[in-house]
């Protein structure tokens, strides 16, 4: 018999061609989703995957089989969809993008305790590719994420947007700038969000200034980038909704990246029952567009 989880491994595969990024994907170390695909070709009786140093291939019975696997999967989240929605029709199930501020959230959830609705939440943290996908098979109702040009297909409602500015501690000798220079900070130590979505735009920039940061501090956690710097032991890049009395942020000159922060659905047919959502009532009031 065929487990859930062996489909899960086949279909990352399938899709990243490799073994290497499927296991990232499905959150496993990759003897593990190596093993699970192994069990799954003696099971078939076939091959799935020719593999050289060349990457990852299917096989033409693993293309056969890609098709029934991607059915099945369907098929899978369709039924946990009905599930969830016949236990609890409150329920919201909302996609929260990683880089969304912890605090924020919070304030959110005491809020929405306090109207007592009776509503639900079923709330997803992840990155943004993560939550997308999960949206895409309908296995959430509505995202609070980043709004791209590419998400037109989501109904997009953009809230806000915002600046990436640079985080300084209190006693530094820029804090009370208007703006600082890329060059300015080349002899601070920088704390690194590996999980920031606009990296690889913010290294470009440094290094076409020649500025090559040096690194006290490498996380996937905001909030232990504010720790450092609140310590005074670096300095950091992050969006301006992180910004805190504990800390000064401070635009960088020629630096003009924004964010678009805002909702995405499911479908059409859900922007009516998100929108009603008191939960959605007080996220829109946050940013100021209730």
């Amino acid at each position: 018999m065929i487990d859930q989880y062996q489909l899960r491994y086949f279909l990352a595969v399938a899709e990243t061609g490799s073994f290497s990024r499927a296991a990232k994907r499905v959150s496993v170390t990759q003897p593990s989703l190596s093993a699970g695909i192994a069990k799954l070709e003696r099971e078939l009786g076939a091959r799935l995957f020719d593999r050289d140093r060349q990457g990852v291939a299917l096989t033409t019975a693993g293309s056969r089989f890609l098709v029934r696997a991607r059915r099945i999967a369907a098929e899978y989240e369709h039924a946990l969809v009905e599930l969830s929605e016949v236990s609890d029709p409150t329920l919201l199930r909302i996609g929260v993008l990683g880089t969304i501020p912890t605090p924020m959230i919070e304030n959110l959830l005491q809020q929405h305790r306090a109207l007592g609705s009776g509503e639900a939440l079923e709330i997803l943290d992840g990155s943004e590719r993560d939550i997308t996908e999960r949206l895409e098979r309908g296995r959430i109702d509505v995202t609070l994420t980043v709004v791209r040009p590419q998400h037109a297909r989501f109904h997009p409602e953009v809230l806000a947007r915002e600046r990436y500015m640079m985080v300084l501690p209190l006693d530094h000798p820029l804090a009370d700038e208007d703006e600082v220079m890329a060059e300015q900070l080349a002899r601070d130590r920088m704390a690194l969000r590996r999980h920031c979505e606009a990296l690889p735009e913010i290294n470009r920039f440094f290094i076409a200034r020649g500025v090559r940061p040096r690194f006290v501090l490498k996380t996937t956690s905001d909030e232990r980038v504010l720790a450092v710097v609140r310590a005074g032991a670096g300095v950091g890049m992050m969006p301006e909704c992180f910004a805190e009395p504990a800390v000064r942020f401070v635009p960088v000159k020629d630096f003009e990246l924004t964010r678009d922060v805002g909702l995405l659905h499911a479908s059409e047919a859900h922007i009516a029952p998100a929108l009603a959502s008191p939960f959605i009532g007080l996220v829109r009031r946050h940013y100021g567009k209730a």
